[in-house]
C-alpha cells in the first residue's frame, strides 16, 4: 500500500468512527438554515458533525434555472428562498430538496438537513422507487446550466464541487465510482431505472448538463471528474495529518 493510500484509508477511518458515534450525535444540533460558506469553513463544520443517517451515494445535479444570468454575487440567500419557496409551496415538499447549493463565485450553502433524504430530487414518477433511490443521497445542486453553448463554470465553482465531494466522500467513507456519485442523467425518470449512458429510448435529462465536467456521461465522469476528486482527497487527507 502507497503512503498516499495509507494516509486516505487512515483519515477514512477516524471519519468513520466520528460518524459512528451515536452519543455525540444526540447532543449536537444540525443546524442548516441556509448557512452559506466558504470551502473552508465547510470543511470544517462537516467534519464536526455526527449524522445519524447512512449516505452511499452522492448526487450532483445543475439548477438549470436559475442560472448564471441570475446571479449578481450577493443574492445568494434570494435565490435559495427562492428555491426552497417554490419547492414547498409548489411541489408540497417539507423542505429544499438539496442538502447543499454550490454557486458560482464558489461558496456552498447548507439547505435541507443532513440527516433527512433529499425529495424529488430524481422527478421521478415513481414516487417509492424515488424515495428507496433517495434513502442513502446526498444532493448538491450547482448553480448554472451547464449544457453545452450556456453556462460557463467559473473556476471557484469548479473547485468547490471537486471539493464538497471529496470531503463528503471522506465523511461518508466513499471512494469516487459511478455507484457513488452519480448524474440525474444516468436515470430514467418514469421507472426509476439507472441506464447510465444507455439513455437512448429512456426518459431522461441531460442534468448536470451536457458540458458539466467535459459531459454527463459515465466516461467523462471517470475521466474529468472522479480524479479530480481522489487527488482532492488525497490533499485534504496529508494536510489533516500534518
Amino acid at each position: 500500500m502507497t503512503k498516499e493510500r495509507l494516509l486516505v484509508c487512515s483519515f477514512l477511518f477516524i471519519m468513520g468512527m466520528n460518524f459512528l458515534t451515536p452519543a455525540k450525535a444526540a447532543n449536537q444540533t444540525e443546524n442548516t438554515s441556509f448557512k452559506i460558506m466558504t470551502r473552508d469553513e465547510f470543511k470544517n463544520w462537516l467534519f464536526n458533525q455526527t449524522f445519524s443517517r447512512q449516505v452511499g451515494k452522492i448526487q450532483l445535479h445543475h439548477t438549470w434555472k436559475p442560472s448564471y444570468e441570475q446571479f449578481d454575487g450577493s443574492n445568494h440567500l434570494r435565490m435559495l428562498k427562492g428555491m426552497e419557496n417554490y419547492h414547498k409551496s409548489r411541489m408540497k415538499w417539507s423542505h429544499i430538496s438539496q442538502h447543499l447549493t454550490i454557486f458560482p463565485d464558489g461558496r456552498v450553502a447548507l439547505g435541507r438537513p443532513f440527516n433527512l433524504p433529499p425529495e424529488g430530487t430524481f422527478g421521478l414518477n415513481n414516487k417509492a422507487v424515488m424515495r428507496a433511490i433517495e434513502a442513502d443521497s446526498i444532493a448538491i445542486e450547482n448553480i448554472g446550466d451547464f449544457d453545452k453553448g450556456h453556462d460557463q463554470m467559473t473556476r471557484e465553482q469548479k473547485e468547490t464541487i471537486v471539493t464538497v465531494t471529496a470531503l463528503l466522500c471522506i465523511k461518508y467513507g466513499l471512494t469516487p465510482t459511478v455507484d457513488s456519485i452519480t448524474y440525474h442523467h444516468w436515470w430514467d425518470i418514469k421507472t426509476g431505472e439507472r441506464v447510465l449512458d444507455n439513455g437512448k429510448g429512456h426518459a431522461v435529462k441531460t442534468c448536470p448538463g451536457t458540458g458539466f465536467f467535459g459531459g454527463n456521461s459515465t466516461t467523462s465522469a471517470k475521466n474529468n471528474l472522479y480524479p479530480l476528486i481522489s487527488k482532492k482527497m488525497k490533499e485534504i487527507a496529508a494536510k489533516e495529518w500534518k
